[in-house]
């Protein structure tokens, strides 16, 4: 671990202790003389194991943990925003706002150690210089606020407490370079815990406030924040996995040791082409949602909450909904599931308010691997394994597939002049992707587009010798055509998915709520140790991924997830059922 300096700064802090509503009382402010009024204050990254799990925790990268600029808001007992003079140079906000802004300006190492319980400490004094005649009654900061939307902060108007506590709502809160995929300026906010059955995100200023920078230091007030994002990331089990050998699949790509099943005669493999997040939250709060009267029962491990190390390990994330200002699920493409094995994402938090039992059918954030299906032929050359399903049969390739569906409908002849006819064939049979009224896996048979426009459609009686043909409306065709539904997994191309793990589990409680979810500040380490089953079809892989899974599959994800410094959480996940 390493302590980081925050160069001392012109302005002013305090620090509550409940993160009450505006009508509870935080503590009385002290009267500020003449005399400039001081104020130590240690921002603090938490992390540490609590002493009953001895593993299971990881520093930040320097990315991760870097402080650009830290925003102070003040507020008065009540909760009101506790107004500041212009601080002068160095410092940005007062002005009649409730906040002042400071930048570090040094970075280099301190005297001591942080302790087990943080990650990283960064110091600064900070100068009351308040309108009011009494100083301030609490502190929050938010580290990084400027790569939150604007509106999230109110574009940087003053706040009430109980509008930063419960109503700051946002969709950044970390920075990545579109040109080289570098991240940077992750926001934090105060952690949250429950303390004495009491809601905590900070401390009291009471007894802190000085008249000097230097004795401010011997006293400082101890600020714990953490990330509000949390961190994935996923590998592969080298047991159930292997590198291609340039013939079976490209060397740089995994793919199953085991086939994953058998189409006709053939052994299908499935190759992993990419991984990623689907079914993620779209938003979060600034600071951290609790329920007080959650228990380490009901949630499924222990400790839940913990005030020595000043965190809690669940939280209640932003509801998904529709219509204005909508929060839906954000589901990625098949092309954008193109991370890397061990390469890392960020997500928001995601957690549901009970206890989920359909693992298939859920809100619940997932592991997605985009992947392909291979097959070798009795001449031991590789292809891709295009496996369809049309009326309950299992179709190896697309063309064959066309020649079902023409088969089901032999009864229609085309012809261009009323004079030759052509039994329906594979070539007259096209697909349209999904719509709203089918499953997204879903594609539906149609008919080819006809250029000239001069192909008309004919049924056939035999009447003796002489075969009548009969025009019908293509309308006609058509209905009977799209009525049935039909699988394609194009050029091999499947998906797979599971939830992703948190630390609860089920063994003591049948009802716990916390075996999977997203919490912040949690690194969610996933092994996937076995894909089974050819995945749920893709047509088009530049179609949102919508996570389903078709209901005859016999097809799972097997995986082992790892998750503050980031808690980390272990999954093992086998990709299928």
């Amino acid at each position: 671990m390493k302590i980081s300096k925050l160069f001392p700064f012109a302005c002013v802090a305090l620090m509550m202790s409940a993160c009450a509503s505006d009508k509870e009382e935080i503590g009385s402010g002290t009267k500020p003389g003449s005399d400039p009024q001081y104020l130590a204050v240690n921002i603090v990254n938490v992390g540490a194991t609590p002493t009953t799990r001895a593993a299971g925790y990881e520093n930040g990268t320097a990315e991760e943990s870097a402080i650009k600029k830290v925003r102070f808001y003040f507020f008065n007992g009540d909760g009101s925003p506790y107004l500041i003079k212009n601080p002068g140079m160095g410092v940005e906000g007062g002005e009649n706002k409730n906040w002042l802004e400071a930048s570090p300006a040094d970075d280099s190492s301190t005297s001591g150690t942080p302790s087990q319980t943080e990650e990283k400490i960064t110091q600064t004094v900070l100068v009351i210089n308040g309108i009011q005649s009494a100083a301030p009654a609490a502190i929050v900061a938010i580290v990084n606020p400027e790569t939150v939307d604007a509106a999230t902060l109110k574009n940087g108007g003053t706040m009430r407490l109980s509008e930063l506590r419960y109503s700051a709502v946002g969709r950044n809160f970390y920075k990545k370079d579109a040109d080289n995929g570098k991240v940077s300026e992750f926001v934090m906010s105060n952690s949250v815990y429950v303390n004495a059955g009491e809601d905590v995100c900070a401390s009291l200023v009471a007894g802190h406030v000085t008249t000097s920078a230097e004795s401010a230091k011997t006293k400082p007030v101890d600020l714990y924040v953490e990330r509000v994002v949390a961190k994935v990331t996923a590998d592969v089990d080298n047991e159930a996995f292997e590198h291609g050998n340039g013939t079976n699949w490209d060397i740089n790509k995994y793919g199953t040791k085991n086939p994953v099943g058998k189409s006709g005669d053939y052994d299908v493999y499935a190759v992993i082409e990419g991984w990623g997040l689907a079914n993620e939250n779209g938003k979060a709060e600034v600071e951290k949602q609790v329920d007080k009267t959650w228990t380490d029962g009901t949630l499924g491990f222990t400790p839940w909450t913990t005030s020595d190390y000043h965190r809690c390990f669940w939280e209640k994330s932003v509801g998904f909904d529709a219509g204005v200002g909508a929060n839906p699920p954000v589901n990625p493409t098949f092309n954008q599931l193109n991370a890397k094995m061990r390469d890392v994402l960020y997500t928001l938090p995601n957690t549901p308010e009970s206890k989920v039992t359909d693992l298939k059918n859920n809100d619940l954030t997932k592991l997605a691997v985009a992947a392909t299906l291979r097959y070798k032929d009795a001449s031991n050359n590789w292809h891709y394994a295009e496996i369809c399903r049309y009326n309950g049969v299992s179709i190896l390739g697309i063309d064959n597939l066309k020649r079902q569906v023409a088969l089901t409908f032999s009864q229609y002849y085309t012809s261009t002049d009323a004079t030759n006819y052509t039994q329906l064939s594979k070539d007259d049979i096209d697909f349209n992707d999904p719509d709203a009224s089918t499953q997204q896996y879903l594609v539906t048979p149609t008919l080819a587009n006809d250029p000239a426009g001069t192909k008309k459609y004919y049924t056939k009686t035999n009447t003796g010798t002489t075969p009548t043909f009969t025009e019908v409306p293509k309308a006609t065709v058509l209905a009977a055509i799209e009525a049935d539904k039909a699988e394609i997994r194009k050029d091999g191309r499947a998906y797979y998915y599971v939830p992703i793990k948190h630390l609860g589990s089920t063994d003591a409680n049948a009802d716990a709520i916390a075996e999977y979810g997203i919490v912040r500040n949690h690194f969610y380490k996933i092994t996937l140790s076995g894909i089974k089953g050819f995945g749920t079809p893709v047509y088009d892989p530049s179609k949102v991924v919508v996570p389903a899974v078709p209901t005859y599959q016999d097809t799972y994800l097997a995986a082992r997830v790892q998750v503050l410094q980031w808690r980390v959480v272990t999954q093992n996940a086998s990709l299928g059922n």
